[in-house]
């Protein structure tokens, strides 16, 4: 910014407080103020700034001081309101709408860029050749490294039918390619899947309830269920890592498994308009097919309505970990300066007055989720899986031998004997897993050595040797999860994330196994 700019800010903020003073101190007003204590506030603020503009000893950085001010407002609600800048405000209203302009991929912070998890098919990179597995180390000549994921992210995208040239490194041939993109209108993809698990039950994985969501989940389903030569036994509805979204989606696709009438949410808040009951109006599209909801602690607000209307009104069973216990629901204010203020407008409730807030209170900032009718402990959840995961090992060895796995695919599963070509690869890259067990022992170990007579360092070694046998299980323990992430990874790099969903994560992911086999079995 320069000085010019910076004084014309600085002017432009004193007078705005300037005139609140003069609006709060002349015209008959000052009675109000010094009755009203939230005005006298306003009015101290106010005299405050104008007080150190007039006599601090140096310059003030206007811009840094009333942002501050305004996060110390917002600091004193709950978790959930605060300021949004004007550059993120704009990916929120394009949640709103439904759609963005971008190169079409799907991204993961990685230490030299971006790594790409998924390319859009028929998208803008899928055209020009780019892959999942890739990694973005810069963005028209400005280097990623060390840039959050945030910052990276927001120069992908830009104005429809404008380019961007991408350096792409590929860790399939150690090569570095440059790419030009040209951005494009991309439909946010609510449902990356919608189709039958080996045993005749319809699943549908939703990812968000922004604008569309409903639409599609009734399509989805209008699809699906007119198909006479395999009739649903079921329905798995996948709400994991949801974070949720709009009220309106939410209430919408609820509805899509309720008769008319039924409460499927209930708000209250501090205004009259803010106090609503929302009911179920048309009817129940599967005729009432058993139904289970994946949940986890990832699910929350928007998808929290849905799971738990369909829970209270013993349409569906939860299926997984407790939920995320967000019962508050948020608008927004535009503001001058292009932003904008998340607020908390109300609390909602489910069925049989059912709240996930815990006290009578919007700035409450403790919840309680929604508990599953049937727990499961999500593999990927676990130290093991979560620390493959982060060392991109998986990517990296099912990009280099996709062609072998994707000629199994069809035809067998992959043996014990790709675990150990993958154990391999992984101890030549230098990989070695620690439990927590292992870290605490290897402390104990290392503090014996120095202190401890012979014996204790003895016991201590042995325990250190038989935790890290157990911690090389781990790969074997995990085998039915690595194998199905290979499939996966090589299916979507090839295919799309449908094949990838079709072939290796509906047949194979445990909780979606779990979940079918309560309902083939039946639930309360």
């Amino acid at each position: 910014m320069t000085p010019a700019q910076s004084t014309s800010r600085r002017s432009l903020l004193l007078s705005v407080l300037f005139l609140i003073l003069i609006v709060l101190l002349t015209g008959g007003m000052t009675i109000y103020v010094l009755a009203d204590r939230d005005l006298q506030q306003v009015s101290l603020l106010a005299q405050v700034a104008w007080r150190i503009d007039q006599f601090y000893q140096s310059d003030i950085d206007w811009d840094r001081t009333g942002r501050s001010a305004v996060d110390a407002m917002f600091d004193r609600l709950d978790p959930y309101s605060g300021y949004i800048p004007p550059r993120r405000w704009r990916r929120v209203t394009e949640e709103f709408s439904g759609s963005y302009s971008g190169i079409g991929v799907s991204v993961t912070g990685h230490d030299d860029g971006l790594l790409i998890m998924s390319v859009r098919e028929n998208g803008p990179s899928a055209r020009e050749g780019i892959l999942s597995g890739d990694v973005i180390i810069a963005v028209d000549s400005v280097g990623l490294a060390g840039r959050n994921i945030e910052d990276a992210t927001e120069l992908l995208r830009g104005p429809e039918e404008t380019s961007v040239r991408l350096t792409v490194y590929r860790p399939v041939g150690r090569d570095t390619l440059d790419f030009t993109v040209t951005r494009r209108k991309i439909e946010l993809v609510h449902i990356p899947f919608a189709g039958f698990t080996p045993d005749s039950l319809i699943y549908i994985r939703l990812l968000d309830f922004d604008a569309g969501a409903a639409r599609d989940v009734r399509a989805a389903l209008d699809s699906l269920l007119k198909k006479p030569e395999r009739p649903a036994r079921g329905i798995i509805l996948d709400l994991r890592d949801n974070p949720g979204g709009l009220l309106n989606e939410a209430y919408a696709t609820a509805s899509l498994f309720l008769d008319k009438g039924l409460l499927v949410v209930g708000t209250e808040g501090r205004s009259r308009w803010d106090h609503q009951a929302f009911y179920a109006t048309g009817h129940d599209l599967t005729g009432g097919v058993p139904m289970a909801v994946l949940v986890d602690g990832g699910s929350a607000s928007a998808a929290e309505i849905v799971a738990g209307a369909l829970r209270q009104l013993d349409r569906a069973v939860l299926v997984g970990d407790t939920t995320f216990g967000k019962g508050l629901v948020q608008g927004f204010v535009r503001l001058a300066d292009g932003g904008a203020a998340r607020l908390t407008r109300s609390r909602y409730y489910l069925d049989g007055g059912l709240y996930l807030d815990r006290r009578d209170s919007a700035s409450a900032d403790s919840a309680r989720g929604l508990a599953p009718d049937y727990p499961f402990d999500f593999p990927e959840r676990a130290r093991f899986p979560r620390t493959l995961e982060q060392s991109y090992l998986l990517n990296r060895f099912a990009n280099e031998h996709q062609d072998e796995i994707l000629a199994l695919v069809d035809q067998f599963d992959l043996d014990s004997s790709w675990l150990i070509r993958f154990r391999d690869f992984a101890i030549s890259e230098g990989f070695q897993y620690e439990s927590a067990t292992t870290e605490r022992l290897n402390a104990f170990a290392k503090t014996a050595a120095l202190e401890a007579d012979p014996a204790t360092r003895r016991a201590a070694q042995k325990m250190l040797a038989r935790s890290r046998v157990e911690d090389d299980r781990e790969l074997v323990r995990y085998g039915d999860y690595i194998r199905m992430r290979l499939k996966q990874i090589a299916l979507e790099r090839r295919f799309g994330s449908y094949e990838a969903y079709a072939k290796a994560i509906v047949p194979e992911r445990s909780d979606i196994r779990f979940a079918a086999r309560i309902l083939r079995e039946g639930h309360p």
